[in-house]
């Protein structure tokens, strides 16, 4: 081991360990009951609230595999951050302010007050399932991550062992420290991950000449909107799937708004989340520069999604380096403690309560502690599995997660705007929405399992399928629900007509007002798509 690589492992190593002190130390003064563990007694700001639910938004493979997709297709892979923007401040406007005047612990706890408890525990659960498929997932990525950064072989024991020091990182502060630990750290953590980012980005456009020159050289990858025929971001798929992932990933992911729930107020949530909007937009700089970059630089890369690791050790010297690199670990580790907490607050405040109706508080954070400890645990365990299945689990996981937002996404924007829409409407929703999911992933990723597919459907982009299946699902939603009674007047309260609030002091001034900032990020977006 050279005297460079000794260095840069060095100050990854004091991060790591300054982030986990950090994480334990903020989190253990707030974890005394339910509200201060899983909501962080609903204190934050809203700087928090965005740099944590931009945080969440990030792993690694944000600098690997996105930067080998915008080495292939430019800043198209720019759109998942625009949209996904767009959505988090609709959902702002449209379903924060209602979590938080129902003061929410969870997120599927909507559904139980506008629908029922079977709809909620429907919800809750699918996402404790997809968090046990995903622990060894993430695990097994986290690893591979790591171990790529410094070369190290890709073993069984090296991949156990980097999942111990997960467990012993970011399980350590995630589960005893809450959403405190979680919130704080991923403010730090994105600090150093824009930092990097940034330096890796100019010197590139230093090396290559700045901008122009990537444009004389690249014109094609300055493009938002590829052809219908693009095998990655073609822009029917994008404005039509993709932007309604988007959309239901922002109304109703546990993990995302979790942190906007712990806001102190609307106010502070719903700037927090036009934050952690602007904050996507920094994808530019994260991967997609350094990906036309490495296009120029390094043509003969036989695998680009090396090419930022790649970038980052030929760039900077030893030390800085390691830096960069202690940002794409604090990447995944944001990530992962979202999860972790996440996961946690659901099976201790939705799951549960169903078995032990007299649980007091301090006995179902412990539950939800011991579970989430007994996942990561699990995910350490079955992590090696992916070096001998050729990514199988890992399609299936990813597949199935994304199919499963459609239903839970109708439920919660009909049940939002519709006062006829009904509980016996949700569940079949939710139920028919989880065969259909698990029914195509079989079908398209398992060929030799028989299960029947047109070929046309077995053809074509993921996100072409979506809008399909969005709309089966609205029929059946509205058809269940129209065939049965109609909801009781309690279960619209959730939905009643806001008043408007009556501001007690001086109206906030035009640099602190909500509706400047968004109006200027909106303009921003429309402006990046009519200009690129």
């Amino acid at each position: 081991m050279s005297n460079e690589q000794i260095l840069d492992i060095s100050v990854v190593i004091v991060y790591i360990i300054g982030i986990t002190i950090l994480g334990i130390w903020v989190g253990l003064r707030k974890s005394k009951n339910p509200e201060s563990y899983f909501l962080g007694g609903r204190s934050f700001g809203w700087m928090l609230v965005g740099f944590s639910i931009f945080a969440t938004n990030i792993g690694m493979g944000f600098f690997v595999a996105w930067t080998g997709k915008a080495a292939r297709s430019g800043f198209a892979t720019l759109n998942p951050e625009l949209l996904g923007g767009v959505m988090l401040t609709i959902s702002a406007i449209v379903f924060i302010p209602l979590y938080l005047r129902s003061r929410l612990f969870t997120i599927p706890q909507f559904l139980e007050l506008r629908f029922n408890r079977t709809a909620k525990t429907l919800f809750g659960g699918i996402f404790v399932c997809q968090s046990i498929l995903g622990s060894p997932i993430g695990m097994y990525t986290a690893a591979l991550g790591v171990l790529g950064l410094f070369g190290w072989d890709l073993s069984p024991t090296n991949v156990v062992l980097c999942g111990i020091i997960i467990a012993c990182t970011v399980g350590l502060y995630a589960i005893f420290g809450g959403l405190t630990s979680v919130v704080v750290t991923d403010m730090v953590q994105v600090f150093i991950m824009l930092a990097g980012g940034i330096l890796v980005a100019g010197v590139g456009l230093w090396k290559v000449g700045g901008i122009g020159e990537l444009y004389t050289q690249l014109p094609d990858h300055f493009e938002l909107l590829r052809p219908h025929s693009d095998a990655e971001f073609p822009w029917s798929a994008v404005m039509t799937g993709q932007m309604l992932h988007s959309a239901f990933f922002a109304f109703c992911s546990i993990a995302v708004l979790q942190r906007a729930l712990g806001a102190k107020d609307a106010y502070n949530a719903k700037c927090g989340m036009l934050f952690g909007a602007y904050l996507k937009l920094f994808g530019i700089v994260l991967f997609v520069i350094p990906g036309l970059v490495g296009v120029i630089l390094y043509k003969d890369i036989p695998n680009q999604d090396m090419l930022y690791t790649t970038m980052v050790r030929d760039f900077l010297p030893a030390g800085l380096s390691g830096l960069v690199l202690a940002g794409m670990i604090a990447a995944m580790m944001s990530s992962q403690d979202s999860g972790i907490n996440a996961m946690s607050a659901v099976v201790a405040m939705d799951i549960y309560p169903l078995f032990r109706k007299n649980a007091s508080n301090a006995e179902a954070i412990w539950v939800g502690k011991g579970f989430a400890a007994l996942n990561i645990i699990w995910g350490i365990a079955a992590a090696p599995l992916f070096l001998t299945m050729n990514n199988a689990l890992f399609d299936l996981g990813m597949t199935v997660a994304g199919f499963m937002v459609i239903p839970s996404g109708v439920c919660f924007l009909f049940g939002r705007f519709s006062n006829r829409a009904n509980s016996y409407g949700a569940v079949t929703t939710l139920i028919l929405g989880l065969l259909i999911g698990l029914y195509y992933v079989l079908a398209k990723n398992f060929p030799a399992a028989g299960v029947p597919i047109p070929d046309a459907v077995r053809s074509m982009h993921f996100y072409h399928v979506f809008p399909l299946v969005f709309l089966l699902l609205t029929a059946v939603f509205f058809g269940v629900s129209y065939l049965t009674p109609p909801p009781a007047p309690e279960k619209l309260e959730v939905i009643r007509p806001m008043v408007q609030e009556i501001e007690t002091g001086p109206r906030r001034p035009l640099l602190r007002s909500f509706n400047f900032w968004w109006i200027l990020y909106l303009a921003i977006v429309v402006g990046l798509y009519v200009f690129i």
